[in-house]
Parts: C-alpha cells; sequence; structure tokens
C-alpha cells in the first residue's frame, strides 16, 4: 500500500518546482515560438490570399481588355469592309461614269465622220454626176 509521509510531500514539491523551471525555460518560449510562427503563417496565408486575389483581379481585367480589343478589331474590320465597298462602289461608279462618256464621244466622232464621209460622198456624187453628163454630152 501507499504510505503517505514526508517523502511524498517533497516529492510533490519537487515535481511543482520541476514543472515552473520547466514552465519557465522551456514552455512559455515554445509557446511564444510557435505564437509567432502561426502569427507568420497567417500573415503569409494573408499575403497569399491577397495576392491571389489581386491575381485574379489582374486576369478579369485581361480578359476584359482582351474582349475589348477582339470587338474592337471586329467593329474596325467592318468599317474597313464597309469602306472597302464603299471605295469599291465608288470606283465602279466612276468607271461605269467614265465608259458611258467615252462611249458617247466616240457616237458622236463616228457620227459626225459619217456625216462627213456622206457629205463627201454626195458632193463627188454630184461630181461623178456632172462629169459624167459631160462625157456624155461630148461623146
Amino acid at each position: 500500500m501507499l504510505d503517505l509521509n514526508i517523502t511524498l510531500v517533497f516529492q510533490l514539491v519537487n515535481f511543482f518546482i520541476a514543472i515552473f523551471v520547466l514552465n519557465i525555460l522551456l514552455i512559455r518560449p515554445i509557446r511564444t515560438i510557435i505564437k509567432k510562427r502561426n502569427g507568420v503563417m497567417d500573415n503569409l496565408a494573408g499575403e497569399a490570399d491577397n495576392f491571389e486575389s489581386q491575381a485574379a483581379e489582374r486576369l478579369a481585367n485581361y480578359e476584359a481588355e482582351l474582349a475589348r480589343a477582339r470587338q474592337d478589331a471586329g467593329l474596325t474590320r467592318e468599317e474597313g469592309r464597309n469602306a472597302g465597298l464603299t471605295e469599291q462602289q465608288s470606283i465602279v461608279g466612276t468607271a461605269q461614269k467614265s465608259a458611258r462618256e467615252i462611249l458617247a464621244d466616240t457616237r458622236r466622232s463616228l457620227r459626225e465622220q459619217a456625216e462627213a464621209t456622206l457629205s463627201e460622198l454626195r458632193n463627188q456624187v454630184s461630181d461623178f454626176s456632172a462629169r459624167l453628163a459631160d462625157r456624155l454630152i461630148k461623146n
């Protein structure tokens, strides 16, 4: 059985002194180190979360800028196509007008040449008739 004597009291006192000394020398410094590490880890986790949110925000901004650039490129492409079609129509219209003018000038020139030729032929026919009549009268 267990004897309750003075050695038990000394051992208990010795035990509490050992715990008190160990608490001062080991447990408190270890607790402070652990608290500091937890604080550092919390700060690092907060920084990591902050960095992750900034990265997500930058990615969203980049994607928005990319979508806007694609939209602007599409609009520019459409404007270029429309400008090209307008210029094409303008060039074709100018070419058709020029062709009509050339055709009208050519027709006018041909009519003038035909009229001149017809007038000249009529004069020649008159001269030819007069000469023929002279020859017939002389013969």
